[in-house]
């Protein structure tokens, strides 16, 4: 049994890239998902027919760069929304219903990440169990859906030496660029526990690892992590020598029930048996200028829209001068 989810958690987190290639030659794999392809920094370009938007498209594809379009205002929701930190509309998009659906859409200072209201099959396939089964202990986790809200729950056991519990995204398939952003919101309910958040900003399975830890108290709780306040850590040990997090390159996500705290200290909070984490949301704060609102076409034509919070910028031609 042990053997077994230990295989599927190499198998699941494709952490030796050559098996997982020996596999697919052989159609051994049983982990037939796709990689989600989660991006950040999205531009949505709220179409139209007009010239300038199929120019400004197809220049944005030439650049390669992510782009998400809409061709009807009502569209627009907080699950469109999601990482979106560009936002390109043209003349024939000017109405202030449209304008009025942003401003009460888009928090300013706060873009989702993941919101856990509404759970796709791209969240179910990117979140993955990492228990301390990968070091011969029995602990055992999973992140179950529940009613507008994600529960990482399991049982936890210092037997074997053991004594942690997590889940974790697979490396995003480009590291997300939260430079403009001053660090990490969840939005979670404890078990009066101690957690960690731990990210990344490089793509290593077994590498520096950066750490934060909160308490919770069986309430709503908003914890905010700035970056600077993250740890740099390898396995449970800090590294004062490290760099601190770059923001610019975030690799993955992981949350973390442990027996220890850092450099052989215990967790004050820590029982062995079951838990439980609700998580609602998981966002970056501290936005500064984003998103930015491009308005494509004659300034004169956006000159009766009102925007509260929102940078700002007006092209009258395209994309040579279109900066992103």
């Amino acid at each position: 049994m042990k053997i077994k989810r230990l295989w599927e958690t190499i198998n699941y987190f494709e952490i030796f890239p050559w098996l997982n290639c020996l596999q697919k030659t052989f159609n051994l794999s049983q982990n037939n998902n796709l990689k989600p392809n989660v991006i950040m920094n999205l531009i949505l370009i709220i179409s139209s027919e007009s010239k300038l938007s199929k120019n400004t498209l197809n220049y944005l594809n030439q650049q390669k760069l992510d782009v998400k379009t809409i061709n009807n205002i009502q569209e627009i929701n907080p699950s469109i929304l999601e990482r979106v930190t560009n936002i390109i509309c043209f003349p024939e998009n000017n109405n202030q219903s449209l304008f009025n659906l942003i401003n009460t859409t888009l928090t300013p200072e706060e873009t989702l990440l993941f919101d856990f209201h509404n759970t796709t099959e791209e969240i179910k396939n990117l979140w993955g169990a990492v228990d301390d089964i990968v070091m011969g202990g029995v602990s055992q986790s999973s992140l179950k859906i529940d009613n507008q809200k994600v529960i990482f729950s399991g049982m936890v056991s210092t037997a074997n030496n053991g004594g942690f519990a997590s889940v974790r995204t697979k490396n995003f398939t480009k590291p997300w660029d939260l430079s403009n952003y001053q660090g990490i919101r969840l939005k979670v309910r404890g078990d009066g526990k101690r957690y960690k958040f731990i990210t990344r900003c490089e793509g290593k399975w077994d590498g520096l690892s950066y750490c934060y830890s909160f308490d919770t108290d069986g309430n709503d709780n908003i914890i905010d992590i700035k970056f600077t306040d993250l740890i740099p850590v390898f396995r449970a040990k800090t590294v004062p020598e490290a760099d601190k997090f770059d923001s610019s390159q975030m690799y993955s996500m992981q949350l973390m029930l442990s027996k220890f705290e850092y450099d052989g200290d215990y967790n004050p909070t820590f029982e062995a048996g079951s838990f439980a984490l609700e998580i609602e949301s998981i966002s970056a704060y501290g936005a500064e200028n984003v998103p930015q609102i491009f308005l494509m076409g004659n300034p004169s034509q956006w000159q009766n829209i009102s925007l509260n919070g929102s940078f700002l910028r007006t092209y009258a031609e395209i994309p040579e001068d279109l900066n992103i």
